[in-house]
């Protein structure tokens, strides 16, 4: 990963900015798949995986590392994203039925 370097603030904050876009794109289609996944559980309790929750944080604390960036900020954010889309599919779910 090339990150440029920056004459100044403001260039840092554009750049900033531009990843910002990016990321909420991001953070949108996977909500849209997270709505998805509620169509296939069969109940609420179904929703909250604790299995696939550590392997997420597995899977992206080992990227961060493969990337040379602190895994303890990258876990932290994964923690409350996932918290924040647990809570959304359940929502999801329950206007489903």
């Amino acid at each position: 990963m090339v990150i440029e370097e920056c004459s100044s603030l403001e260039e840092i904050r554009e750049n900033i900015d531009l990843i910002d876009k990016e990321i909420v794109s991001l953070l949108v289609k996977r909500g849209n798949y997270v709505k998805q996944a509620a169509k296939f559980k069969k109940n609420i309790s179904k929703v909250e995986d604790q299995v696939r929750i550590n392997n997420i944080i597995t899977k992206v604390t080992n990227y961060s590392k493969d990337m040379n960036f602190n895994p303890f900020v990258v876990e932290q954010i994964y923690r409350f994203l996932i918290q924040v889309y647990i809570q959304f599919e359940k929502e999801t779910f329950m206007n489903s039925e």
